[in-house]
């Protein structure tokens, strides 16, 4: 997925402005996206939505966990908070958004950083602004460097140190993951107490600049407003060097793997089952692999639920999930809940069973139609909301996923085929898996 976005360009504004005007035909009801690149390499993106006078405006960074250097992991999700503290025009970014009644906020992710503002239409020079500012004058003092230090530590324990199902996570990344993936974007403990005002600075430097970001604004604007007024805000910034390093192809394992965490917090054991799925540059594959887990562990008709619960009755849940946008490699990740008394080691059994059958029968012409249904329908909350809306085309965008292949109503999935599917399957449940394990500390599981 690492495929450069290929567009038409068109002139518009001055000799320093291409613009590009894209609209998607699939269906009448998904939205008019146009397209324009400033001069300094901002990426600005603009999807009209005229039911409500608000917009959505966002500022997406190409660098996340996985860009972390080196002993310095949760370096990106770090300097996300160090972004509301900054020293430029805007001393007090959260009273200054308050202010006009903004929702907003930022997460990191593997992949990217992103900052939005959902606002009225009439303050959208004002989130300009401000993003602006933070991108071109960014600058923090030593005390809230140390502030935010001791915030991330405090939002580590609370969010992993003291949720033992999330650190099992970590744990199954760190062990799956042999690249950057295999980091915890939060960061550890001992790598965060490391973090210097020259790791900051170098950092900024390095991915907070137009040449390494994408503006992306969703609601009642006008597109041509939109590009003048980036022109306005953030034409004056300075492009520099794009620095992007993408995670080497993450090596297959030659074994199973296994990770056991035990922990007092625990009340009831859980099972997962983390299956490799290679990395595609074709959207219809990973919508393959999304029909297969589908059909696998999602909701009570599913094979898992049907053959662990309510057949074998030897677990009360069964899901199956597929993480699928990614520079690497994804996964699809099976987890089980047993019945009260039913001991791990049993449901790991009668889990592979499961598993063995399902490679072998495939899935049924009629379990593929109803997916596909199921699929396309559940993209309608992708039309729901302008936050929706946006998040569904930044996530692929920062992912630097061909254009043309972000199909908002999945339509793509009627083309994928019973054979598809189940060749599918045999691939990627055939191959060697990553057991996770979490027990009681000292229950009768423990050994089992």
């Amino acid at each position: 997925m690492r495929s450069s976005i290929v567009f038409y360009r068109v002139f518009l504004l001055s000799a320093l402005l291409f613009v590009n005007l894209i609209s998607l035909k699939a269906s009448s009801a998904e939205p008019n996206i146009k397209y324009a690149k400033l001069s300094n390499g901002l990426d600005v993106y603009v999807v009209q939505n005229h039911r409500i006078p608000a917009v959505l405006h966002a500022v997406i960074y190409k660098v996340g966990g996985m860009d972390d250097p080196i002993g310095k992991a949760g370096l990106a999700h770090y300097f996300e908070h160090l972004m509301f503290e900054t020293t430029g025009k805007f001393t007090d970014i959260e009273a200054t958004m308050s202010g006009i009644g903004a929702q907003f906020n930022a997460f990191t992710t593997k992949e990217y950083t992103c900052y939005y503002e959902l606002i009225l239409n009439k303050d959208l020079p004002l989130a300009m602004e401000v993003e602006a500012d933070r991108m071109g004058n960014f600058n923090v003092t030593q005390d809230k460097i140390d502030r935010e230090k001791n915030i991330v530590l405090e939002e580590r324990k609370m969010r992993y140190d003291n949720h033992p199902e999330n650190l099992l996570w970590e744990e199954m990344n760190s062990a799956f993951y042999r690249n950057g993936y295999g980091r915890s974007v939060i960061g550890w403990e001992s790598d965060i107490k490391t973090y210097n005002k020259d790791d900051i600075t170098k950092f900024h430097d390095n991915y907070y600049h137009p040449g390494n970001a994408i503006l992306l604004v969703v609601g009642d604007v006008e597109f041509n407003e939109v590009v003048k007024l980036a022109e306005k805000k953030y034409g004056e910034i300075k492009a520099k060097p794009v620095t992007r390093h993408y995670p080497s192809h993450d090596q297959v394992h030659n074994a199973d793997l296994s990770v056991t965490l035990k922990s007092t917090e625990v009340k009831e054991p859980m099972l997962y089952f983390r299956y490799r799925v290679p990395l595609f540059n074709d959207m219809n594959e990973i919508s393959t692999v999304n029909l297969a887990a589908d059909v696998l562990g999602s909701g009570k008709t599913s094979h898992l639920y049907k053959d662990l619960v309510l057949d074998k009755d030897v677990a009360v849940e069964a899901f199956a999930y597929y993480s699928s946008l990614a520079f690497s490699d994804g996964y699809v990740d099976i987890g089980i809940i047993p019945k009260s008394g039913v001991a791990l080691d049993v449901v790991e059994k009668e889990l592979e069973s499961s598993i063995n059958d399902f490679i072998s029968s495939g899935i049924t012409d009629e379990e593929l139609q109803n997916s596909k249904y199921k699929y396309k329908v559940a993209q309608f909350d992708n039309l729901s909301s302008l936050s929706n809306i946006a998040f569904f085309y930044g996530s692929k965008l920062a992912l630097d996923i061909p254009f043309e292949d972000i199909d908002i109503s999945y339509s793509k999935v009627n083309d994928i085929n019973l054979e598809d599917v189940n060749s599918k399957i045999h691939d990627v449940f055939s191959a060697n898996k990553l057991i996770g394990r979490l027990l009681p500390k000292g229950d009768s599981n423990e050994n089992k």
